[in-house]
């Protein structure tokens, strides 16, 4: 499934990983399933997370 701002899934974060320069962020997107997904240590700082 590809994801734009004009297709949002709404979820809770379960949990984030961090790395030295990415992070792991892992959603509950509901119905048992999640999204896993890596983003930058600075948007992970950006979006307050």
């Amino acid at each position: 499934m590809k994801l734009s701002a004009r297709n949002q899934l709404k979820g809770k974060i379960v949990s984030i990983e961090p790395g030295s320069v990415n992070a792991v962020v892992t959603l509950d997107i509901g119905g048992g399933n999640h999204i896993t997904s890596m983003i930058t240590m600075n948007s992970v700082n950006s979006l307050g997370l």
